[in-house]
């Protein structure tokens, strides 16, 4: 692990053989005309609350980092989180400094010699407004010098700002901001990177809505409708029948090719999972987890194929979820109609970590059954990752007989702490009937 600077200390390098006399721009975003305070007008302070970031895989590979004699050696730069929680520690000082170059309204320490003016003394206020920063993208290609870098830093920032006395957010934005090097210019890594953000902060000023935000009190939040007397049940879902689909007279073993093509990679606007056909028709079934709140997500087939897919159904209690998309031509699973026994030699196919993984195999036995959360689960020592989540377990013979949810995060050194939804409850939650 080599150090890219005091703040981005935790990125890691893999060598990638490039050899490059400068460094690659970044994609480049202009400033965009900032909406000053104007001195006098009434406003209320802002503040950076919190700041997060989201990226689709643990260690998202951001950039190119180059050093050496003419920048010679390349090397991949690994965002994590990590050394987001290092970079994230000056974001709201260079916020903070934004705002105050552009005259708004900042939080301020006053050293009080004389006792402070009553709650009746002090002129009123409005309440401080609380600014949340998500960082959805960054790219960075770099060129390490004797003292700091040159190259360019790209970044993409999800503003949401919260008003109190409302109890809501009551604007959000998308900025971009970039910041590039001159040659002749010797920057420290880190200040790259914060120049990049300010810029992403600055465009942020340009939004009126922000302006607005700070110059007008947000409206008093309405009365809450009083609670129903008998809150309704939800209608039980319609029954949908499939053709099911026969067990083969092989073992699992001599047909592992045939069944990986049946576990394509789900993938949805929070992330990636696993999902399994259940009918030649294009219907498999994931966690409701993996989908979120989507209603529309992507089916990407082992063959690399994509296809679009609708969720059609889904239980966030029993984390379950049915999807439809096109026939694809993909065998589907069979579905065991019994239960296993404790002690069978038991499968799991799925895509840990994201699709570059897609279809691994890994094996185990089944456990027990076990009640967490007053649900119903399925318990083995069979290996799964982030990623296997709802992929379908199998036994010996290829048939499904549950599907993965749950790994005890708090348990990583221990064995047999995976657990698996039965697939006869997950059917039946679902309304699908197999004939």
């Amino acid at each position: 692990m080599r150090k890219l600077s005091a703040l981005i200390l935790p990125l890691l390098w893999a060598t990638s053989g490039l050899a490059w006399s400068d460094p690659v721009p970044v994609k480049q975003v202009s400033d965009k005309l900032v909406i000053e305070f104007q001195p006098g007008t009434p406003g209320r302070v802002s503040y950076l609350k919190t700041a997060k970031t989201t990226f689709e895989t643990p260690n998202a590979k951001i950039g190119t980092l180059q050093d050496g004699w003419r920048c010679g050696n390349s090397s991949d730069i690994i965002w994590n989180e990590k050394a987001y929680k290092l970079f994230s520690r000056k974001l709201a000082t260079s916020l903070h400094a934004v705002l105050e170059k552009a005259h708004y309204p900042t939080p301020i320490a006053i050293d009080t010699i004389f006792d402070a003016p009553t709650e009746k003394e002090r002129p009123k206020a409005m309440p401080e407004l609380q600014i949340g920063a998500l960082l959805k993208d960054v790219s960075a290609n770099l060129c390490l010098k004797e003292h700091g870098g040159i190259g360019g830093v790209y970044m993409k920032v999800f503003w949401q700002v919260y008003s109190p006395e409302v109890k809501k957010v009551v604007f959000e934005a998308l900025t971009e901001g970039s910041f590039q090097t001159a040659a002749s210019e010797d920057i420290p890594v880190e200040r790259i990177f914060l120049l990049a953000y300010e810029q992403a902060a600055k465009n942020l000023l340009a939004e009126q809505g922000f302006y607005n935000a700070v110059t007008r009190p947000s409206a008093p939040a309405p009365a809450p409708p009083p609670p129903p007397a008998v809150a309704p049940k939800p209608a039980a879902p319609e029954r949908l029948t499939l053709k099911r689909v026969k067990p083969a007279a092989e073992p699992l073993t001599k047909r592992v090719t045939l069944l990986r093509s049946s576990v394509p990679t789900v993938i949805a606007a929070t992330g990636t999972g696993s999902g399994f056909f259940i009918s030649s028709d294009g219907y498999l079934l994931t966690n409701r987890h993996v989908v979120g709140t989507d209603k529309v997500v992507k089916i990407k087939l082992p063959t690399g194929r994509e296809l679009i897919g609708e969720v059609l159904r889904s239980d966030e209690a029993r984390d379950v979820a049915l999807i439809k998309t096109e026939p694809a031509g993909m065998p589907a699973l069979s579905i065991r109609e019994d239960e296993p026994n404790i002690g069978e030699e038991v499968y799991v196919i799925g895509s840990p970590l994201g699709d570059t993984f897609n279809t691994s195999l890994t094996r185990g036995i089944l456990s027990g059954y076990r009640v967490l959360d007053k649900q119903r689960l399925l318990q083995s020592d069979v290996s799964i990752l982030p990623g296997n989540s709802g992929g379908p377990l199998l036994d010996t013979g290829g048939r499904v007989i549950g599907i993965t949810v749950l790994h005890l995060a708090e348990a990583r050194t221990m064995t047999g702490m995976n657990f698996f939804i039965p697939i006869g409850d997950a059917l039946t939650i679902l309304g699908v009937d197999l004939r």
